[in-house]
């Protein structure tokens, strides 16, 4: 199953548990980035999109350090969750060992 079936997948139960409200426990080991809500405990993933943004922050507005191609491989190791409907991915892209912030939708 793909990462993101399996994420759209909890996040449609959480949504249903919560009344909408999406709730996100720390993972057992959330350590790679303290900032991470959630492990996936090194799950490898393409990008979906072209010119995709590997960002410093998990915001629009952080340094941009990187484009990705459609196709290229990363390693998710966890999610941000900034808000309602806002998840970000902190990955590394393979090919260059840069490690950054992807808007979930692009994975």
């Amino acid at each position: 199953m793909t990462l993101r079936r399996r994420l759209g997948m909890a996040t449609a139960s959480a949504l249903l548990l919560t009344g909408g409200a999406v709730v996100v426990a720390p993972g057992a080991s959330a350590a790679s980035h303290p900032s991470c809500d959630q492990d996936f405990r090194d799950h490898v993933a393409e990008i979906s999109g072209s010119n995709v943004r590997l960002r410093s922050k998990p915001s629009t507005n952080s340094t941009v350090l990187r484009l990705l191609q459609k196709g290229a491989d990363v390693t998710v190791y966890c999610q941000k969750n900034a808000g309602e409907a806002n998840w970000w991915y902190y990955v590394k892209h393979n090919a260059s060992g840069v490690k950054g912030w992807v808007w979930w939708a692009y994975v």
